[in-house]
């Protein structure tokens, strides 16, 4: 009796150890979930959910069979592939009939289809396109108006910043993912002491996703880190003396040859939100931008900080709708 037993423990263990976890689907809209086991041409055998042994099912009653690794077997009654050890053999003996060849196609556009539908990569693993919108709320001293201007103390007249950005797939870098990308971004200044300045910010940057460590979060919602290098080049530049009170060094008499250019680096913050059903997202973002001042003192720096929100489009191609020619 022992020995029978652990024959019985035996051969249960080998036929778990070669089994995948797949979904009979009757043609009533049942359906069983457990263990298959094997695969031949007439009948599926599978350990369903609470049973320790397999039970054969025919493969007449069956409407399709799904396996974990994505395969369909079973379609229609029709055995496409065999299943047994671990192993699936494709069903070989009537491919020279077209009428199963036109089934095995419709099969493979069928797993197509079920891959796209169980497309394990998140809107976060592809390529974005952003739009963003901010608002400066605080900038350095040198920013804010001296005497004998009416606003002097006050903070330079300062634009919206519009801008765009294209960011990269997160790659894994240690606890955390990192998108590099590219950014384009408008800000400008006006200033008793400094002229009127326009201006495009041209860098790239890395998104830093702490998504990894603060796994506790709503999937859809994440928290990230930018950091960024970029060159600053004027748009518009007025700097007339006779309508801004500018202290010149030593040395100059005008302001009419200068030109404004140089790097600066951003970095700040974001909070992100993924949509589930359409490829969207809205990132809520906080950066400190250090630029340039305005000429002649281009070789030191400024900075502001803005918040403004950004539109995200992921690149994500729709296999259902735009299949392949």
């Amino acid at each position: 009796m022992k020995n029978i037993c652990k024959a019985f423990v035996l051969f249960a263990t080998i036929v778990n150890l070669h089994a995948l976890h797949g979904k009979i689907v009757f043609y009533d809209g049942t359906y069983v979930i457990g263990k298959v086991t094997k695969v031949d041409e007439s009948s599926v055998y599978i350990i369903p959910v609470g049973l320790d042994t397999p039970e054969g099912v025919l493969v007449g009653n069956i409407d399709s069979l799904n396996m974990e690794n994505g395969m369909i077997p079973v379609l229609n009654s029709a055995v496409e592939y065999f299943y047994q050890g671990g192993t699936f053999t494709p069903n070989n003996d009537d491919w020279m009939a077209s009428a199963t060849q036109q089934d095995y196609h419709e099969h493979i556009d069928l797993e197509k289809e079920f891959y796209s539908i169980n497309d394990p990569k998140k809107h976060w693993n592809y390529f974005n396109f952003s739009l963003t919108g901010g608002i400066p709320l605080f900038g350095a001293s040198s920013l804010k108006e001296v005497e004998p201007s009416s606003r002097a103390g006050q903070l330079a007249q300062m634009g919206p910043n519009v801008g765009l950005n294209i960011q990269f797939p997160y790659y894994p870098v240690g606890p955390v993912d990192i998108s590099p990308g590219l950014r384009l971004m408008t800000f400008s200044y006006k200033a008793n002491h400094l002229g009127d300045l326009k201006a495009l910010q041209v860098g790239t940057f890395a998104n830093i996703n702490l998504r990894p460590i603060l796994f506790f979060f709503p999937e859809n919602l994440h928290l990230t880190i930018d950091l960024g290098a970029n060159y600053n080049i004027e748009t518009d530049l007025d700097q007339n003396l006779e309508n801004y009170n500018i202290d010149l060094p030593l040395g100059f008499k005008d302001l009419n040859d200068e030109t404004y250019m140089g790097p600066g680096i951003h970095f700040g913050s974001s909070i992100d939100y993924y949509l589930n059903k359409i490829p969207v997202a809205f990132k809520l973002f906080f950066n400190a931008n250090v630029v340039p001042q305005t000429p002649p003192f281009t070789s030191t720096f400024t900075y502001f900080g803005n918040v403004g929100l950004s539109m995200v489009l992921i690149l994500k191609r729709d296999t259902k709708n735009n299949s392949g020619m």
